[in-house]
């Protein structure tokens, strides 16, 4: 199997075909156009037209590192499951999924930003022939360095102190770290929980930076941003975590949405 098995879905057989003909001149461009790039040999590997074959081929061939362009609406039937079902399906199976959303649907967006799938890019049909092609190079040499990295460095840990216990925390879990109300103290907020401990934003942020800092208060990690809500400004998390930026970081804020395109601008 190819190091990073590329697999496509889309109950509309002529797109799913024409999509993965796009992604295979997509990184034939890429290979040609880029030495750093030059030895990829990635094609498509599999086209898929619902959720049951996708699975199949996912769980018969033990997929992992790959990347993974999925319709959102894989039926006409409300009840049958779509694009966003399988890809949390994949989030299980392979860690390391890169997910692109192709759909033509773009009121299932807030969805799959509810959910935290965490696909690294939102491709409307709507645009252009041109456009699509331009967005998939983007998309593709983003998902191939964050592979690369993953493969490379593996999975990194944040190491912090309870008391005199050490502990460790994935970095991909934390979503931000803020001043306690207790003196000498900091909050983490994780997707699992939430727990204090004695430091400092400051010493945190040389120290850590998979974290940015946007105020004097809150250090972020972007990674996990879903959306920015540029006049209260707010960063959001989720439903019920958000933090405040200031003012002298909007040009930071600026850069996550940028370089994070799963970020909704509200």
């Amino acid at each position: 199997m190819a190091k990073y098995p590329i697999i496509v879905c889309d109950d509309d057989k002529d797109l799913a075909s024409q999509l993965a003909e796009d992604i295979n001149s997509s990184i034939q461009d890429l290979t040609d156009d880029n030495e750093s790039y030059g030895k990829l040999k990635e094609q498509v590997t599999f086209v898929a037209n619902n959720f049951a074959q996708t699975v199949g081929y996912i769980v018969a061939n033990d997929v992992k590192n790959g990347i993974y362009f999925l319709d959102i609406e894989l039926s006409q039937k409300s009840k049958d499951k779509n694009g966003v079902d399988l890809a949390e399906f994949i989030k299980k199976q392979d860690e390391n999924a890169q997910i692109i959303f192709v759909t033509a649907y773009d009121k299932y967006a807030p969805l799959t930003y509810r959910r935290r799938i965490g696909a690294i890019d939102y491709i409307s049909k709507s645009l252009s022939s041109s456009k699509i092609i331009q967005r998939i190079g983007e998309t593709l040499r983003n998902a191939f360095d964050n592979l690369s990295n993953n493969l490379k460095f593996g999975k990194r840990d944040f190491t912090y102190k309870v008391g005199r216990r050490v502990c460790k925390m994935a970095e991909d879990d934390i979503l931000f770290i803020e001043h306690s109300d207790v003196q000498h103290k900091v909050h983490m907020v994780t997707e699992n929980g939430e727990v204090e401990y004695k430091g400092n934003i400051s010493q945190i942020d040389k120290s850590a930076p998979f974290l940015v800092k946007v105020s004097q208060s809150y250090l972020v990690n972007p990674s996990n941003i879903i959306a920015i809500d540029s006049k209260e400004h707010a960063i959001i998390f989720d439903e019920d975590k958000m933090v405040t930026y200031s003012r002298a970081y909007k040009n930071v804020v600026k850069k996550f949405i940028a370089e994070f395109k799963n970020i909704e601008v509200m």
